[in-house]
């Protein structure tokens, strides 16, 4: 190592300009290829689907804005309709949160 850090006040020795501390590293994708197939596959198909299909508005309360897109039988028990176009509809976070941890919608609509 036979120069100094150019990162302020740092007197580390390192190859390049900046020492293993202070050197720029490139974005990690943190998403898997099942990750990236999903995330393609709701905004290219399901996305437009449910749009076209019920509108954007949520399924059990019937608000609009920042909406989940959520499989109706889930992907745990139903593995076969994870795919499955028909198998999706849209939630608010507040529904979608009740019907993950099992209780009735408030709205009782699903």
């Amino acid at each position: 190592m036979s120069k100094t850090c150019q990162y302020e006040n740092c007197e580390r020795g390192c190859y390049g300009e900046f020492c293993l501390w202070h050197k720029k590293r490139k974005a990690i994708n943190k998403q898997g290829k099942e990750a990236e197939r999903w995330t393609k596959f709701r905004d290219e198909t399901v996305i437009p689907y449910l749009d076209k299909q019920f509108g954007h508005t949520c399924r059990c309360c019937r608000k609009g804005g920042k909406l989940d897109v959520d499989h109706i039988h889930g992907k745990g028990s139903h593995p076969q309709l994870k795919y499955q176009i028909s198998n999706f509809q849209y939630l608010c976070r507040m529904c979608h949160i009740e019907k993950t941890a099992n209780k009735e919608c408030e709205h009782g609509n699903l």
